[in-house]
């Protein structure tokens, strides 16, 4: 242990120079993801989606809905013509349970893809602008956000999770990055990449019946 705070007391003196000589800055990564105009970008396309999605799934239960309401009002219970339209109704009932879950997990799938790639963007403008200012790290610069919950385990976990406690703001590249990451963005045409027809929805083919039994 001695061998170890004699090795940092070292370092901070000046023994090392290459340690005395690193170049550090910070970046506000919640600042930086928020003025990328690709995220608001993105944001308004997941929603437009969301919301046709919302659409169709409402559409198809009212579908179910009349179909419920025509067999009791049109139908006599215990004809064949009354159990296979319950059929038809199971069917769309059946359809609406995959719809719900299947296209739902691909507009999440979707979604994670493309925070993967926001902060793919976001680190290679932070090595741009690093490499330009000669820096040798670059740490992230958090701070406990205004809506913290007042629950005392969320608090902690929130102050626990802050890795820099405190930097000069003259160390501080975060707009660097920001005017970097829009620029590399509208040079490259400025399209986010996701495409609202990849996610939409595609109605389930429906399950093949089996042919009616020889007397």
């Amino acid at each position: 242990m001695r061998t170890i705070w004699v090795s940092l007391l070292a370092a901070a003196l000046g023994a090392d120079p290459a340690v005395a000589s690193t170049k550090a800055a910070v970046v506000n990564i919640p600042v930086v993801s928020e003025k990328y105009a690709k995220t608001s970008e993105l944001e308004a396309q997941f929603e437009a989606v969301r919301k046709k999605i919302n659409g169709d799934r409402d559409a198809l239960r009212e579908k179910i809905e009349r179909a419920k309401r025509s067999a009791q009002e049109e139908l006599k219970p215990g004809t064949e013509e009354f159990r296979q339209r319950l059929k038809e109704i199971a069917l769309m009932e059946a359809e609406f349970q995959w719809f719900t879950e299947t296209e739902g997990q691909k507009v999440e799938r979707g979604l994670a893809e493309s925070l993967k790639s926001i902060f793919t963007d976001i680190q290679a403008a932070i090595r741009e602008v690093a490499q330009e200012k000669g820096l040798d790290v670059v740490l992230a610069a958090d701070q406990l956000p205004p809506e913290t919950p007042e629950n005392p385990a969320q608090v902690r976990q929130h102050i626990l999770l802050q890795k820099v406690l405190y930097w000069s703001p003259a160390v501080d590249i975060t707009e660097d990055v920001v005017t970097r990451l829009n620029a590399n963005y509208k040079s490259s045409g400025g399209t986010p990449g996701l495409s609202i027809e990849s996610v939409q929805i595609k109605p389930k083919e429906p399950a093949p019946q089996p042919p009616p039994k020889k007397p």
